[in-house]
C-alpha cells in the first residue's frame, strides 16, 4: 500500500496504518485471502457522512424547510457525487480489488463505497470531528452548487400535482435521440391535456423530462399556474 501517495491525496497520516489498509481492500479481494474488507468501515462511515452533512446542513442553512433540506442532503451523499470525489482525487487506483470476478475499480457504487470507508477509517483513527471535516472539505462545494442552483427542485412532481389538482392529462412525448452512443442526447417535450408547453434535453431519458417538466412549470408560473 502507498500510504505517502493516498496520505498525501486526503491530507491525512494514518497512526493505524492498518485501518487505510483496511479502507482500500474490496470484498472481492479479502474474500479469497482471508482478510478484512472494507465493507464495515463503509456501513460506518454511511454514519458518520450522514450525520456531518445533516450537522452542516441545520447549521448553515436557515432558510429551508425539512423537505428540500432532505433533497439537498440526498443529492450531495449520493452514490454519483461520492463517485466523482473519489475520481477526482484519484483515490480509486489504490483499492485493492480482483479483476478477474468482473469488480472495477471505476464502479460508481464502488467509488462510493471507498469514499465512505475512508471516512470511518479516518473517523477511527482520530474522532468524529476530524472525520466529519474531512468528509465537509470535499462535501461542502457539492452542497453549495445544489443550493445554487435548481437542482433540488422537484419540477416533475409538481407539474403532476397541478394536472392532478386541476384534473388534466400530463405526458411526456419522446421526440428524438442524437449523438453517438456513448454521449447522446434525448429530447422530450411535456404536454397537458395535448397542448406542448416544455422541451427538454438532457444525456438521458429522466434528465430530459425533468427539464420538459422544469420548462413546463415556469410556463406555468408565468401565467399564474393557470390553464
Amino acid at each position: 500500500m502507498k500510504y505517502d501517495e493516498i496520505e498525501k491525496i486526503i491530507g491525512y497520516i494514518f497512526k493505524d496504518k492498518t485501518l487505510c489498509d483496511t479502507a482500500f481492500r474490496h470484498s472481492s479481494y479479502a474474500y479469497g485471502n482471508g482478510l478484512e474488507d472494507n465493507e464495515r468501515l463503509e456501513f460506518f462511515g454511511d454514519a458518520i457522512l450522514d450525520y456531518a452533512v445533516t450537522e452542516y446542513l441545520f447549521l448553515n442553512v436557515k432558510n429551508l424547510q425539512e423537505g428540500k433540506l432532505s433533497k439537498i442532503k440526498a443529492k450531495s451523499v449520493s452514490t454519483e457525487t461520492l463517485a466523482s470525489i473519489v475520481e477526482k482525487l484519484g483515490l480509486n487506483k489504490y483499492l485493492v480489488l480482483n479483476a478477474n470476478d468482473g469488480t472495477s475499480n471505476t464502479s460508481k457504487k464502488t467509488q462510493a463505497n471507498l469514499f465512505e470507508a475512508v471516512l470511518a477509517a479516518i473517523t477511527l483513527d482520530s474522532n468524529v470531528e476530524t472525520g466529519k471535516q474531512f468528509a465537509l472539505k470535499y462535501i461542502a462545494p457539492y452542497i453549495k452548487e445544489i443550493m445554487s442552483s435548481d437542482v433540488f427542485d422537484d419540477y416533475k412532481t409538481a407539474l403532476q400535482e397541478y394536472a392532478q389538482q386541476h384534473k388534466l392529462i400530463l405526458e411526456y412525448e419522446f421526440i428524438s435521440k442524437t449523438g453517438p452512443e456513448h454521449n447522446p442526447e434525448f429530447c422530450f417535450i411535456s404536454k397537458i391535456d395535448g397542448k406542448q408547453l416544455g422541451v427538454g434535453r438532457g444525456k438521458n431519458k429522466a434528465e430530459a423530462q425533468y427539464q420538459a417538466a422544469k420548462n413546463a412549470y415556469n410556463v406555468l408560473k408565468d401565467r399564474g399556474l393557470e390553464n
